[in-house]
């Protein structure tokens, strides 16, 4: 037979009593294991062990419950957690309603005092200094590609990477005016690459204003007459804008990375991306040999890019994304026997994958 209203009510409170004593105990255990790693001497925040237990309830998981589900909960259970064990200072590019600022949220919502900064400059400058325990930085964006900004400065800074923050981007019109009225609109230039052609299709001829941020070009909006942003729809909230029109992405596959950096490398165990920065010998097949080395012991790279050095005229230093922890022992070789084809190898550190969060 169906069962009626109450009867599943009372079942449901009884998930409800049974989920919060289960919590209660979960919390418990945190700050248990917060005593421990200060004695210790240890971090709390530890995200391979986070995406480890990720990985293991992924298996668990059955509809109608979604592996998405599963995954955001158990982030704030996570954030929570750590609360209990330590607040952390973390630095992001600003100011509030920034997309670093939904990724930094997204994953220290709970745990952390998050300090907007005016530029990626003075993010890293704050980990450097210890003003901040992490920072929350772009890294590279799926349409217009990496952030130069922040590799520069990772380069001369040797600030290790300790997570990454996959965070789908959904560019809104932001205004206090109708859409007829606008004739100017702000926002940060890689946003405004990414709505390049929205913008002529339906504002053409509209003055486009480069912001730092996207939340700077939202206040901006906020301020100015016939002024619009494209920016967040937190932002929208924060500002006192209206949203126009959403998700204005030429691409609606729009997705930037983040890097979570620290002054100290992360544990890491298990499956992991790993990042490095090769400056070459400028003779010639001196790539095709670095590179080599990875093919041979079957390492699969997913990211190169150069950037000139900045040290002497046409050295070029590559960045290097693989799929590998450098605790495995082909990967060990790998990163010595690269050593003979280079100048110099700088390691930004292995860390979890990430994942969209959709």
């Amino acid at each position: 037979m169906e069962k009626d209203i109450e009867t599943i009510r009372n079942e449901i409170d009884a998930v409800d009593n049974e989920l919060l004593r289960l919590i209660q105990k979960r919390c418990e255990l945190s700050l248990e294991m917060g005593r421990i790693k200060h004695r210790d001497n240890l971090n709390t925040f530890d995200p391979s062990r986070e995406a480890s237990i990720i990985e293991r309830l992924f298996s668990a998981v059955r509809p109608p419950v979604t592996k998405v589900l599963v995954e955001r909960l158990f982030t704030e259970i996570f954030s929570f957690s750590r609360s209990l064990q330590e607040k952390k200072k973390i630095a992001y590019l600003g100011p509030e309603g920034s997309y670093s600022h939904q990724a930094a949220h997204m994953v220290f919502g709970q745990d952390s005092d998050l300090l907007p900064q005016k530029d990626i400059e003075t993010v890293i400058t704050e980990v450097m200094t210890r003003q901040a325990e992490l920072g929350v930085v772009p890294v590279e964006n799926s349409s217009e590609g990496m952030i130069n900004r922040t590799l520069d400065m990772m380069a001369d800074s040797r600030l290790f990477v300790c997570q990454e923050i996959m965070l789908p981007i959904r560019n809104c019109l932001l205004s206090a005016e109708a859409m007829e009225n606008i004739r100017k609109v702000y926002s940060h230039p890689q946003a405004l690459a990414q709505c390049r052609n929205w913008l002529m299709n339906n504002l053409p001829g509209v003055q486009t204003v480069e912001s730092p941020s996207t939340s700077l070009a939202a206040l901006a909006a906020s301020r100015e007459g016939h002024s619009a942003a494209i920016a967040s729809s937190l932002a929208a909230e924060l500002y006192g804008l209206t949203v126009l029109a959403e998700n204005i992405n030429d691409r609606q596959e729009n997705i930037t990375r983040f890097w979570v950096i620290a002054r100290e490398p992360a544990p890491i165990v298990g499956k992991a991306k790993t990042s490095i920065i090769v400056t070459l010998e400028n003779v010639p097949g001196a790539l095709y040999d670095a590179i080599g080395v990875f093919a041979r012991k079957e390492i699969n790279l997913t990211k190169i890019e150069s950037r000139p050095s900045k040290k002497s005229p046409w050295e070029y230093m590559f960045f290097i994304d693989f799929q590998g922890n450098l605790q495995d022992e082909k990967v060990r070789a790998a990163m010595e026997e690269i050593k003979s084809f280079t100048r110099e190898v700088i390691t930004l550190g292995s860390y979890p994958e990430g994942r969209v969060l959709d």
